[in-house]
């Protein structure tokens, strides 16, 4: 089994426990699903599965992105989205996309019945990289890797969690913790340039590393 369907599969556990003994099904898209079967008030769909950056733990990791729709249907839909929007309110491995942070057509296009809302799931796909890559010539100091820590805040000074934040000067790319703070691998430049991104929104930002930790504002 693949990582994303891997990843989707823990996330459906999460849902059904939320609405036991009720059920939840997964639509696939396929002819036989485009009726809920009256034991299944809550259906699921995968609704996009976006590359948001590379990262590196243990080795090289791709982060992807997959959004799926909760829907709920029936009479006793608002106690389902009540437990369920606690369900993954308490995993914190997932998030609910909120008001603003998707267009209405992405909203009516994946909520076709009843209400709804859309969840993230991260994905993480290790990979293997060449060991045989060419040498990058360095010029002065800007070929030394070092390791940069920051944080990202936003107009109140409040940690941004959950945010991409990638050193161009490098191939690394690291997520933000629950306060906002970060580290990546970057050249030795004092004037990093940085591209950060915050539920699904990217920007070009740059910033001196002459103290560190750096401070990267979102406005």
């Amino acid at each position: 089994m693949g990582h994303v369907r891997s990843s989707l599969y823990d996330l459906l556990g999460v849902l059904s426990d939320a609405v036991a003994p009720q059920h939840v099904r997964f639509d696939d898209g396929s002819p036989t699903a485009v009726v809920p079967p009256p034991d299944a008030p809550v259906t699921v769909r995968a609704v996009t599965l976006n590359r948001i950056g590379r990262s590196r733990g243990d080795g090289p990791v791709l982060d992807l992105e997959l959004r799926v729709a909760v829907e709920c249907h029936g009479p006793e839909q608002l106690d389902n989205m009540e437990q369920l929007l606690l369900a993954v309110e308490l995993h914190s491995q997932y998030s609910v996309v909120s008001k603003g942070e998707f267009r209405p057509e992405e909203y009516s296009g994946a909520i076709r019945q009843g209400l709804g809302f859309l969840v993230r799931i991260p994905v993480s796909l290790r990979f293997e990289e060449p060991s045989d890559l060419p040498a990058q010539p360095a010029t002065g100091n800007s070929g030394v890797a070092r390791r940069i820590r920051g944080r990202l805040v936003d107009v109140h000074n409040k940690g941004i969690p959950k945010a991409y934040i990638h050193a161009h000067s490098s191939a690394a790319a690291a997520v933000s913790d629950a306060t906002g703070h970060f580290e990546v691998l970057a050249s030795a430049d004092e004037l990093q340039h940085f591209a950060v991104a915050v539920d699904g929104t990217e920007r070009e930002v740059s910033a001196s590393t002459k103290r560190l930790p750096v401070v990267i504002r979102w406005l």
